[in-house]
């Protein structure tokens, strides 16, 4: 079996330490079989009492990054350590985008990113509302608007950004994309990795939370942000992930986002008001 061939060859690379961030019984087991003799995991992890060191399971509302840092800090360490993740590109490798922004007449500061797409459908604010807010930023701001995605995405953010925004959407790599990402005055997304680019380069962020919740600790981390968010809704989350569908049929997390409010936010974020 292919387990069983993987697991021969993690063991022979000698590894002396594990940390396991995940629950499940299988991660434990792999971390036991890599032959690391220090293993570090979560005490209400699956088969835990093979772990050399257990911490605390994360309460609620912990950021995810907290969460990975209390398997190897205390409290104390962790809280004077940048939480921030890093990216980094060679020049070379952002050499097409650098054009391609200037085909476009894209410089830094001088426009606002949308990310209207997520893996999970009851994670997507409906098209129709960021076309609405996407029109609206380009009309009264005087900021270009720019969408990006997968190729996937494609036909999703022409439907947000036809006549008046440029669709970057399968144009952009991951080193690219930070690029662009880096240069943005504003980056607005629903709960997916665009919010986690964003926080790399401390760009101000509007972030949409639908199915999820930021309780589950992946909240944007720029020091300026904002989340749009249905309050009150007693079917949120319905899933760690979000789903396909919405398991109530009404959708309400979604449909009940306020551009308006989300477009004053926006504006506020953006002239650094916001916190």
């Amino acid at each position: 079996m292919e387990i069983f061939s993987f697991l021969r060859e993690l063991r022979k690379e000698n590894y002396t330490l594990c940390i396991l961030p995940h629950f499940s019984f299988r991660s434990t087991l792999i971390g036991f079989a890599s032959g690391a003799k220090e293993r570090i995991g979560y005490e209400t992890a699956g088969f835990s009492f093979l772990l050399t060191k257990k911490i605390p399971r994360p309460i609620l509302g912990m950021h995810e990054v907290e969460k990975l840092f209390s398997l190897l800090y205390s409290k104390e360490e962790y809280s004077n350590i940048q939480k921030r993740p890093e990216l980094y590109w060679k020049e070379e490798s952002v050499f097409r985008i650098r054009e391609l922004m200037k085909e476009n007449r894209l410089e830094s500061g001088n426009y606002v990113l949308l990310a209207p797409s997520s893996v999970w459908e009851t994670k997507r604010m409906p098209a129709s509302k960021f076309r609405v807010l996407g029109e609206r930023i380009f009309k009264e701001t005087g900021k270009k608007v720019v969408l990006i995605g997968s190729k996937a995405d494609l036909d999703l953010c022409e439907e947000v950004g036809s006549g008046y925004a440029i669709n970057f959407a399968g144009k952009t790599n991951l080193p690219e994309l930070s690029f662009l990402v880096s240069k943005a005055a504003l980056v607005i997304s629903n709960d997916s990795s665009p919010i986690h680019f964003a926080s790399a380069f401390n760009i101000p962020t509007l972030a949409v939370f639908g199915a999820t919740v930021p309780d589950f600790g992946y909240t944007p981390l720029a020091d300026l942000s904002f989340i749009s968010e249905i309050h009150g809704l007693t079917c949120r989350p319905c899933g760690i992930h979000g789903g396909r569908t919405c398991p109530e049929g009404h959708f309400r997390c979604m449909k009940e986002q306020d551009t308006n409010k989300m477009f004053e936010v926006a504006v506020q974020l953006e002239q650094g008001n916001v916190k």
